[in-house]
């Protein structure tokens, strides 16, 4: 049995770079950012910079605040709700960002970003595909 799927957005992201990295513009109220993200599908959350937030105008510690467990040990962050875009995928979502300045990347999880979407990985070819979870196939 076969199976297709129809996506709106194809991206070629470039394999220089460790991972698999996107462009993303997050949003809050009138101030806006692009950053580069990389994919991370065992990240529960979606996480951001401490600078990034400052960009954006956000008071970190007004946030949520959560702690994230990682490879070597844990961090505190905040949640803020935000509005996320892809590409020309557009959703709000609540992301975290680290309270300290020292993380080295920004992350796209599963809650705020990889839930909103469909997604279609061929690592080998070195294309993403993306739609919106709910868009008619």
């Amino acid at each position: 049995m076969a199976y297709q799927l129809d996506f709106k957005i194809g991206y070629h992201y470039e394999t220089t770079k460790d991972g698999i990295s996107i462009p993303v513009v997050l949003a809050s109220g009138n101030q806006l950012i692009e950053c580069w993200t990389k994919l991370d599908t065992g990240a529960e959350y979606c996480l951001f910079q401490r600078r990034v937030a400052d960009a954006l105008g956000l008071e970190v510690e007004s946030g949520d605040p959560k702690w994230m467990g990682t490879l070597t040990g844990s961090l505190l962050s905040y949640g803020h709700e935000v509005s996320i875009q892809t590409f020309d995928l557009v959703f709000d979502a609540t992301v975290y960002f680290a309270a300290e300045y020292d993380i080295p990347r920004n992350l796209l999880g599963r809650h705020g970003w990889l839930q909103m979407l469909r997604v279609g990985l061929i690592d080998h070819d070195e294309i993403i595909y993306l739609s919106a979870y709910n868009e008619a196939e």
